[in-house]
Formats: C-alpha cells, sequence, structure tokens
C-alpha cells in the first residue's frame, strides 16, 4: 500500500478553535477573580476632583467605615477600642506601615474623624483617606 500524495498539500489556514477556547477560558478566570481582588469590605467612596495616585511603598493597612458606622480592618469588623488596639499591635510589629481609612460617602462624617483618631492614637502617621475620583463632564 502506499500513500498518495497528489491534491494534499501544506495548508495555510490557521485553525483558531483552540486560540478561542484559550481567550475564553481566560476571559471567565479574570471575570471570577477581578471581584476578589479588592481588599477590605466594599465601600461607596465620596467623590474628589483631584485623586492623589497611591504611593507604592507597599500595601496599606485598609480600614473602612460602612454606611452604618461600623468599623472594619481588612475584613474583620471591630469596635473603635479594638481598632485602636489591633492598629497599636500591628504597628509595633512592622513600624511605618501605610494606613487608608475608607469612609463611605454616605456615612456621618463625626465617624470617619473618630477612626481617624483612634488611628492617630494608635500610631499611624500619614493616613491616608480614599475617595473616587469625579468623572469629568
Amino acid at each position: 500500500m502506499s500513500m498518495s500524495t497528489s491534491g494534499g498539500g501544506v495548508r495555510a489556514d490557521i485553525n483558531i478553535t483552540p486560540l478561542v477556547d484559550v481567550v475564553l477560558v481566560l476571559l471567565i478566570i479574570f471575570m471570577v477573580v477581578t471581584p476578589m481582588l479588592q481588599r477590605g469590605v466594599n465601600v461607596s467612596l465620596p467623590k474628589a476632583k483631584h485623586v492623589a495616585a497611591a504611593a507604592e511603598n507597599g500595601d496599606p493597612l485598609i480600614v473602612a467605615v460602612k454606611k452604618d458606622g461600623s468599623v472594619w480592618i481588612e475584613k474583620e469588623g471591630v469596635t473603635l477600642d479594638q481598632l485602636q488596639a489591633r492598629v497599636t499591635a500591628l504597628l509595633r510589629a512592622e513600624p511605618g506601615h501605610r494606613v487608608l481609612l475608607k469612609g463611605d460617602g454616605d456615612v456621618n462624617y463625626e465617624k470617619v474623624r473618630v477612626a481617624l483618631d483612634r488611628l492617630s492614637k494608635a500610631g499611624a502617621t500619614g493616613v491616608s483617606l480614599a475617595a473616587e475620583a469625579m468623572k469629568e463632564k
């Protein structure tokens, strides 16, 4: 038995099916992972005209004040006394660690100010306040 090579030859067509499969898998992975990238609890940040870029000195400690006035360190709910004690302990373990305070846009400013005061008493210097940039019209 012999193989016939007539009529055959090199095909110049590209089979894009594997490419589409890989792209769809990557899309699904990004869709699943992207919501998990946000640290801390979800807070509706206040709008600001001028928002400074975050410093790239490592990951900050995220402290959030939610709309109901509850205070969170990363994803753990704490009281104001616990906030001060935990941040003090964290800053002793890692001096100079940055702190980012996220206050909900609808929360009473007094609650954010009290949390900021407790962070100051805990030894946090240069606390950054998170804000969302306003969209230009």
